[in-house]
């Protein structure tokens, strides 16, 4: 493995890594020797998380060798035994390399090395690091993964559980009554091994649950013996910036780095994190669960039975509660108290709420005497209630509640005191402080609105409760950086394929970001295509905005978009809306006005569902029909922001192309969204920093998202895709400023739809010669995998993959214009070819063209002498054809059983039929010799011939395209080529010359009927002379 030196520091890295990949991990040790925070924006496919990995355990290890010489150089003045055993001058030596290296001095405090906290969105994107950590060189560093009971419980019991929180808890009671055999099995096996030993330095989570079932021994505590002794610790950034979740799993902040992987939701997770909606049912729930557990226990203490051996003899079977029916009325009417003061709150009806600033939530929560000086004392009260009720089937609170509302409430108190008040600061001073971050929102909920139950155990008439929802939203992400920070963290790492812009997303932030980077892509430029598409095929303007979105002709327009797009791109074509009602309704258009059947005439359509649990299988049909090789491909519909723009992989054939078809805007009406916008304004200028206005973040919103869309295609350095933007606003300078960075200087802005399309075609065509085939994936992953993960599937090859399925279609398949053509033809050929036109059983019309053509270059010989198209010698040519014609005559007679007579049409009246459309050819080829250059008559010259020998008209239509597409002025030359298209071609030209051009070329059902045939049919019914 190369050794590079970067900034001081020797990073082992697999291969010799690209530039870019250099100047990724030079800032990442940059923001490590400066503890400093950075923000990092790299492309998908750029080697991102293997640099991330390397470079920071690379500086950790320097960190490591430092920290080890202050031990010996400690111990050896200490013995008194420095000159002896260690040179001076090597020791000074030695120290300035690590000081280099580490960017610390040596000596004094620094025995500590500081941790690594690497945070992903998911535990699937979170196994996928770990296995690339595996296959470095330093996969020898000690790893623990934090997971939930969801993740890595594995008792019968607790697993059946629903509800998160009642696992929490039964799982909490089964260890602390040592009644689960695999926690305990667990702890015996620490007696005589530790914890590393038995699970190895590098694990993940299926190692855990693997390791956990075949030996009888608890995963979900084993992962928390392994974070003691982890150099590096992969969790799911929530687990990290949710203060309640971080202290339920011991997360030490204190020195640590933290990376926080695929950070472009970190804005939206930092909120939503530090929010809550409290709806009238939660808290008739909570008020409902402690009422009948109080009774429950009155009658438990009234009854002689239960009074002496339930309660006071542990050994009868029942855990003793931890609490007493006066906490639990006491707490009632706590949770009484604050239900009567949000009832007081007038709030209009039909309206969309009222808002109240931050600091009403600690006013509202004082009238209920819920305050800092007594709030861990009902939090507490609260945990060993829930923990009692869920604590086993067996326990007294069966038949009562799983405690889903007292829960919620716990969560929520948590959240608004979630942080501490620092000694000898004012209480009004923390609370206003941590208020400026919140708004407070009340909303009505109607009457018949039918509530979802949180839970089986839940009461139905609580759950359906008419009141008012109390929210608290944070709308600052700055508030759980800032807790990050005092918790004193050495740097903070944010990193993503897709942070443009960067100026806004650190704004967001609200901490500084001194390193920044936006890294071009590894790719060249024959790999991507970014194109915006203003205009339809039928010229209508794209533009999915309000006012539009839902017009029909807009839709229409869109579609057939995507039939050229759908015919042209091989392989996977994935298509994004800004939404799903507006996705809903164009399809449901599209299936309306035929155009989902013209789309399925190329590739099967698939749609990104709202119900969860199917997209598993939804996408492993559409990889299915990726890799059928009797297929054309695979389209994905979905929306930005959903499952499949956030986190799949559609690398190589699984996606060629990404369609975006609008900008995704937040609802613009929504009470969270016109908060956001009302804060961001209210708070600009005030922060001591630069922010955004709430206009700034509307827009960024739409731009991240897109940005995230558009990263679904070219995934690594041998891929390549196609972007395409069809909505007009794309064209903007703005908005191509918007996009990353290496994507900004490819895109290339169309007025003409026609002129795209075949540039479209050609880029795949190019990509397709020059890139190599990529291999089909050396292993899968198991099934069993947690989170939204799929089996790479088969990609373009050579050869069957390991299951024998053939690779799919190339372009050159899917489009018969793309095939490879031949040599040019020579000049001899030409001529042999125009000689033997007479002989040809071409129809009339293509007599007359190529006649025309023919009669065009006798009269430009000495003009054009290098024309692919010359004269011939024999000027008589185009004579000896109508010679030719006017030879045979074809009489019909009457059949002796009709009444008819006798009808005889001799071939000289159509002859000068043929002569008055040679005149008519002659004049459409001086036209378009007049009209276009030297070149590009050469090239439609050459067309002509070869259409004549192999009859393709996509070719020629490819032609056409270039030729006449890209000026509306031009437009009719593409149309007025249907007079000399052959009869079973005419339906097709015709269809593309409107999706191309929007002109109509006169198409008639009966033009499709060739004349030589109808003639034949003639003559079978009669006499032929």
């Amino acid at each position: 493995m190369p050794l590079l030196d970067i900034r001081g520091v020797n990073v082992n890295f697999p291969f010799d890594p690209y530039p870019c990949q250099v100047d990724y991990m030079n800032k990442v040790i940059e923001c490590l020797q400066k503890d400093v925070n950075g923000v990092l924006e790299s492309p998908t496919g750029t080697g991102k998380t293997l640099c991330l990995l390397c470079s920071s355990l690379a500086w950790q290890e320097s960190r490591k060798a430092q920290t080890e010489l202050n031990k010996q150089v400690s111990v050896s003045h200490l013995l008194g035994s420095g000159a002896d055993n260690l040179s001076a001058k090597s020791i000074e030596g030695i120290a300035k390399s690590l000081e280099n290296s580490t960017g610390t001095s040596w000596g004094g405090s620094d025995f500590a090395v500081p941790k690594i906290i690497y945070a992903s969105r998911t535990h699937s994107q979170l196994s996928q690091v770990i296995q690339e950590l595996k296959r470095t060189a330093y996969n020898s560093v000690k790893v623990s993964v934090i997971g939930s009971r969801d993740q890595l419980c594995i008792h019968e019991q607790v697993k059946k559980e629903q509800n998160n929180t009642n696992k929490v808890h039964m799982c909490r009671a089964k260890v602390n009554a040592r009644t689960c055999y695999y926690y305990n099995h667990l702890d015996d096996l620490k007696k005589n091994s530790e914890p590393r030993v038995m699970m190895g330095n590098v694990v993940d989570i299926e190692d855990l649950v693997g390791y956990g079932q075949k030996n009888k021994v608890c995963p979900y505590y084993m992962a928390r013996e392994l974070k003691s002794d982890a150099d590096i610790t992969f969790m799911p950034y929530n687990y990290l910036l949710d203060p309640k979740t971080r202290k339920a799993h011991g997360v030490e902040l204190q020195g640590s780095v933290v990376i926080f992987d695929e950070a472009h939701n970190l804005e939206k997770i930092c909120e939503d994190s530090s929010s809550f909606d409290l709806k009238p049912g939660d808290l008739a729930t909570a008020i409902e669960e402690v009422t009948r557990l109080a009774e429950k226990m009155l009658e438990m203490y009234k009854s002689e039975q239960m009074s002496e051996s339930q309660f006071d003899d542990p050994s009868a079977g029942a855990e003793l509660p931890d609490f007493t029916v006066d906490d639990l009325l006491r707490l009632k009417a706590t949770l009484v108290d604050l239900e009567e003061e949000i009832d007081k709150i007038d709030v209009p009806y039909n309206s969309k709420g009222i808002t109240k600033p931050g600091m009403f939530m600690y006013e509202l929560l004082a009238k209920a005497n819920i305050v800092y000086g007594n709030k861990n004392i009902i939090v507490d009260t609260l945990d060993k209630i829930v923990s009692y009720v869920t604590a086993d089937a067996s326990g007294a609170g069966t038949g009562l509640s799983k405690g889903a509302g007292l829960s919620k409430i716990t969560d929520i108190l948590k959240i608004i005191f979630s942080q501490d008040l620092a000694p000898g600061s004012s209480l009004i001073e923390h609370q206003e402080k941590t208020a400026r971050s919140y708004k407070v929102h009340l909303q009505r909920e109607d009457i018949g609105k039918k509530k979802k139950q949180m839970d089986l155990w839940t009461n139905s008439s609580a759950a359906e409760k008419s009141g008012k929802t109390l929210s608290y939203w944070c709308f600052s992400p700055g508030h759980s950086m800032n807790d990050l920070k005092a918790h004193g963290i050495k740097c903070i790492v944010l990193t993503s394929g897709t942070l443009s812009p960067l100026s806004s997303f650190t704004a967001e932030m609200q901490v500084p970001f001194p390193v920044q980077l936006e890294n071009p892509h590894v790719i060249q430029k024959h790999q991507v295509w970014v194109g915006t598409m203003r205009k339809g095929p039928d010229g209508t303007v794209l533009n999915s905005n309000f006012e539009t979105r839902f017009n029909p002709s807009y839709q229409s327009s869109l579609g057939n978009c995507i039939v050229n797009l759908a015919r042209v791109t091989p392989n996977g074509l994935l298509i994004f809306y800004p939404s799903y009602p507006v996705m809903e309704k164009c399809l449901e258009h599209w299936k309306e006005t035929n155009i989902w059947t013209r789309i399925e005439q190329y590739k099967q359509i698939f749609v990104e569902s709202r119900s969860k649990g199917v997209l598993n299988d939804l996408m492993n049909d559409f990889y299915s029909k990726i890799n059928d090789p009797s297929l054309n491909g695979a389209i994905f519909i979905a929306v930005c922001r959903g499952k499949v723009s956030e986190g799949l992989d559609f690398s190589d054939i699984n996606g060629r192309a990404v369609v975006i078809t609008g900008l995704p805007y937040p609802p613009y009406l929504d009470p969270k969204v016109v908060l956001k916008m009302q804060y961001l304004d209210e708070m600009k200028g005030k922060q001591g920093f630069q922010s955004l206005s709430g206009k700034e973040w509307y827009k960024q919103q739409a731009s991240r998202a897109v940005n995230q869309a558009i990263g679904r295609v070219i995934r690594h350095k041998e891929d390549f895709g196609a972007i395409i933007l069809c909505d007009t606003r794309f064209a903007n300078p703005d908005a191509v400023r918007q996009l990353p960075v290496w994507v900004r200087p490819h895109v290339n802005k169309y007025d003409a739809f026609g002129l795209a399309l075949k540039d479209v075609m050609v880029f795949f065509k190019t990509a397709e010669k020059m890139m190599p085939a990529p291999k089909p994936p050396k292993r899968s992953v198991s099934s069993s995998s947690h989170g939204a993960y799929f089996m790479p599937t088969i990609t373009r090859s050579g050869h069957a993959g390991p299951s024998g399925i053939q690779p799919a279609h190339a372009v050159m398949q899917h489009v018969p214009s793309l095939k490879h053509r031949g040599e040019s033809v020579s000049n001899d050929k030409l001529r042999e070819q125009y000689q033997s036109a007479g002989r040809s059983a071409s129809s009339s019309s293509q007599k007359s063209l190529f006649s025309a053509l023919d009669h065009s270059e006798k009269h430009q010989e000495e003009r054009l002498p290098t024309s692919p198209l010359p004269s011939l010698q024999q000027s008589s040519t185009s004579g000896a054809l109508r010679k030719q014609q006017s030879k045979k005559k074809i009489v019909i007679k009457k059949r002796a059983s009709e009444s008819a007579p006798i009808i005889q049409e001799s071939t000289e009246v159509s002859s000068k039929v043929s002569m008055s459309h040679l005149n008519s050819a002659e004049s459409y080829i001086a036209e378009v010799k007049s009209t276009l250059s030297g070149d590009s008559y050469k090239m439609f010259s050459r067309a002509l011939v070869e259409y004549k020998k192999t009859e393709d008209i996509d070719k020629v239509i490819e032609v056409l395209a270039t030729l006449f597409t890209d000026d509306t002025a031009k437009h009719h030359l593409f149309a007025k080529f249907y007079r000399f298209v052959r009869a079973k071609h005419k339906e097709h030209f015709h269809i593309m010359c409107q999706e191309l051009t929007g002109l109509a070329t006169g198409y008639k059902a009966e033009d499709t009927v060739n004349k030589k045939r109808l003639q034949d049919n003639i003559a079978c019914h009669g006499i032929i002379d």
